[in-house]
């Protein structure tokens, strides 16, 4: 069985369409068809439903595509280790990141890290929260980062640090009269959101937030996927952004102003998910030990 054709596979079921997956793949849509027949009689199965030019998985397809993806990600990190050992490398850990979490904590912990066990090389890899605890049960990623310890199922979860949130408001907004803003006032403006699939844990934070304050009548303005694009739209005046307050510190811009949230109990915990299903890898338990001595309230633990 040719890798190849499982990438392929993997591309027509991700594009349900020959054609995109095609072009992803950077070849003919009917060389494409007739590998994807090929794999099906290598298999003895049928993978895809084919009607009226749209493509739909079978059973066995679904099946298939977590075993493709299983396959390809053990190639792949085989490939990346033997690289890795050439250079010098003993270790490595695949760390994944969802919803924009690159902060000063995460910094320190990957420069710590780097200081404290060179040999061990850390791979850091962005995705969706779904996406991420997918790949930490097929094995493609080692652990990741997130701030939802509610859809974890198949993980085991590490709370590393707790930070504070805080608004980023447009300066000269009338609400900057306020040291610490009430989520009552701050939502009588237009709002900058977390988008609700590709920044899922904020979002599903930042809901429940104004859920548990009855605010329920919201103006979202737009909705974004990470602090960066929030704090141009804030400063180009679309509405008042709700953040971490170390990032957005971190994006800090003349025209915006920050200012911490008045109502208590929003305290955000971010936490290292790892599978329950496979032993920890000794690397992991110091990376993770380190990142609960840079959260300090969790060191004791």
């Amino acid at each position: 069985m040719r890798f190849r054709y499982l990438r392929y596979f993997l591309e027509v079921a991700e594009e349900g369409n020959f054609t995109r997956a095609a072009s992803k793949v950077n070849i003919e849509a009917s060389p494409l068809s007739r590998a994807i027949k090929e794999l099906e009689s290598q298999l003895g199965v049928q993978l895809l439903y084919r009607a009226k030019g749209r493509i739909q998985l079978t059973w066995a397809g679904e099946v298939f595509r977590d075993e493709a993806q299983r396959i390809l990600a053990f190639v792949e990190s085989a490939q990346a280790r033997v690289k890795a050992a050439e250079q010098g490398y003993r270790g490595q850990l695949r760390i994944g990141l969802c919803d924009g979490l690159a902060q000063p904590n995460l910094t320190r912990l990957l420069a710590r890290s780097r200081e404290e066990e060179p040999r061990t090389e850390i791979r850091i890899v962005e995705m969706p929260l779904s996406k991420m605890l997918k790949a930490i049960k097929l094995d493609q990623l080692d652990a990741g980062f997130t701030i939802d310890n509610d859809s974890v199922d198949g993980c085991f979860t590490t709370p590393v640090w707790a930070e504070q949130p805080a608004f980023a408001i447009p300066a000269r907004h009338p609400i900057l009269t306020f040291d610490r803003v009430p989520l009552s006032e701050a939502t009588r403006y237009p709002l900058i959101m977390c988008h609700p699939e590709r920044c899922a844990s904020g979002h599903k934070t930042i809901q429940r937030w104004l859920r548990d304050s009855q605010q329920d009548a919201l103006i979202v303005a737009q909705h974004v996927s990470s602090h960066e694009p929030m704090m141009m739209l804030v400063a180009a005046g679309y509405g008042i952004g709700i953040g971490l307050a170390t990032q957005v510190n971190l994006f800090n811009h003349p025209d915006v102003i920050s200012r911490p949230i008045l109502d208590e109990g929003l305290e955000v915990t971010t936490f290292i998910a790892a599978s329950s299903q496979r032993q920890v890898p000794q690397e992991l338990e110091r990376f993770t030990r380190r990142a609960q001595e840079i959260g300090g309230i969790f060191a004791d633990n």
